[in-house]
């Protein structure tokens, strides 16, 4: 009856906590804060929203920056979320259903059309391939995996401005055109609010030659079942090829694709 009796006890105290290693969750507590901050972020800073001391800040920055999980800019001595941070975060995303699921049918729309496909989603800098998968032929692009598209002039970008609040786009938008045309503020826009407005309404967007020189892309959306926006897809090709005579056809079959992976209603899931 004592021995029933003592594991009555164990099982009412649930399972003990296993033990770990405090400095592994100090260094995760900062690098949850520097992912957080969405911009640079001082040693000072970190202390403060941390209450960890400064001198151990310093340490711990040390070690992260070894790593490769943080990144410190030598200008302004500050810290961000280092390369490595970044492949874990695009191989977490590779594994999410959509994404994946995403790939296995644009690779056959790609491999079919030979065009170059790759899937975007939304990150603090804007809009970001996540997976790229280039042409049978040779196509110089410079694109990669971690690369920020235009939101102004390429098809990728275009989508993610048409379909996401104003208030979060707004300020990236004024300086990409600002930076191309030299005219800032809420006017810079106007000219493109027409493009959004029709990509709203066909649920594509398009470029011949932006922002790379050479290139045609043609984007279209894929929400999830919140109705947001999550995934951007872009087929891409030498210019000419993709508004030729087969346009109708790799469109329509990009349109169809995504359409019927909305309709799927896969869960949201968070932006970098």
């Amino acid at each position: 009856m004592e021995a029933k009796k003592a594991v009555q006890e164990l099982a009412a105290k649930g399972p003990k906590e296993q033990r770990g290693i405090h400095a592994m969750e100090v260094g995760g507590t900062l690098l949850r804060h520097l992912a957080d901050a969405g911009q640079p972020v001082s040693m000072a800073a970190l202390s403060a929203a941390t209450n960890v001391p400064l001198n151990q800040v310093f340490t711990y920055m040390v070690s992260l920056v070894r790593t490769g999980l943080v990144r410190r800019d030598v200008m302004t001595q500050s810290y961000e979320p280092g390369p490595l941070s970044l492949n874990l975060g695009l191989r977490a995303l590779a594994q999410l259903p959509l994404l994946k699921e995403t790939m296995r049918r644009v690779a056959d729309l790609a491999g079919e059309a030979n065009r170059g496909v790759f899937v975007a989603i939304w990150a603090d800098r804007g809009p970001t391939v996540v997976r790229y998968l280039g042409p049978d032929i040779y196509v110089h692009t410079g694109l990669h995996v971690g690369a920020v598209m235009s939101i102004a002039y390429s098809s990728t970008g275009r989508l993610f401005a048409a379909f996401m609040p104003r208030h979060a786009i707004d300020p990236m938008l004024q300086r990409d055109v600002a930076k191309r045309s030299g005219v800032s503020g809420p006017q810079a826009t106007g000219a493109i609010d027409e493009l959004l407005l029709d990509i709203r309404q066909r649920c594509l967007a398009r470029t011949t030659g932006l922002p790379i020189p050479g290139i045609d892309s043609i984007s279209a959306p894929i929400f999830n079942q919140a109705g947001e926006l999550a995934l951007a897809v872009t087929v891409f090709g030498p210019s000419g090829s993709i508004y030729g005579s087969r346009d109708g056809c790799v469109a329509e079959r990009l349109s169809a694709l995504t359409s019927e992976l909305s309709s799927e209603r896969y869960p949201a899931f968070l932006h970098m």
